[in-house]
């Protein structure tokens, strides 16, 4: 079967957790201090591998959205086990 109809944009549409950027600021011992987490499409897994940073000094970038455990758990539980059409 033939695959071709669908583009990169149609899977973020699909999913609008692809490209999106969170961050998370710390507690205890990492008071004061970010990190940023980055949901990126990996094609060759066929899933969404989030990207997280480390603990730093800084402001959350512009346009991300505060960090919620439910993001990561959707991410890591919501993912097809099969070949998909997006390869």
């Amino acid at each position: 079967m033939y695959y071709g109809q669908r583009t990169f944009q149609d899977l973020r549409n699909m999913n609008p957790l692809i490209g999106k950027t969170f961050y998370e600021e710390g507690e205890g011992q990492f008071e004061g201090m970010i990190r940023t987490y980055y949901m990126v499409w990996n094609a060759f897994a066929n899933r969404i591998s989030p990207q997280v940073s480390n603990w730093h000094h800084g402001t959350p970038p512009e346009g991300a959205e505060p960090y919620h455990p439910k993001i990561m758990q959707a991410v890591t539980t919501a993912q097809p086990l099969h070949k998909g059409e997006f390869y």
